[in-house]
């Protein structure tokens, strides 16, 4: 019972997770675009790249250790990969111990 719940907090923690940096990226895009940074949208850029910038920085220097990406970012992409087959594996190690 107990490991049912911790699959089914961890899988809405990772869910949440996913929606803050897609919202992140988004933002990214409009805020560098606009030059926006002194708006409600860049101050709400702020926010989630400190909520979600402990996450992309090590995947960020991970990538860069192997390919030259220029100036673009792969790093939220591939953090979104991460912590959706992170999610997966730790849910279905869970719902096997239940």
């Amino acid at each position: 019972m107990i490991f049912i719940i911790l699959a089914n907090i961890i899988n809405v923690v990772c869910n949440i997770l996913i929606i803050v940096m897609l919202a992140r990226s988004v933002l990214s895009w409009i805020v560098y675009s606009g030059n926006q940074y002194n708006t409600q949208l860049g101050r709400l850029f702020q926010i989630l790249t400190a909520l979600t910038e402990p996450i992309v920085a090590p995947v960020r220097r991970l990538i860069s250790r192997f390919m030259n990406t220029g100036s673009v970012d792969f790093a939220p992409l591939a953090a979104f990969f991460i912590i959706i087959i992170a999610s997966r594996i730790l849910t279905r190690i869970l719902y096997a111990l239940a």
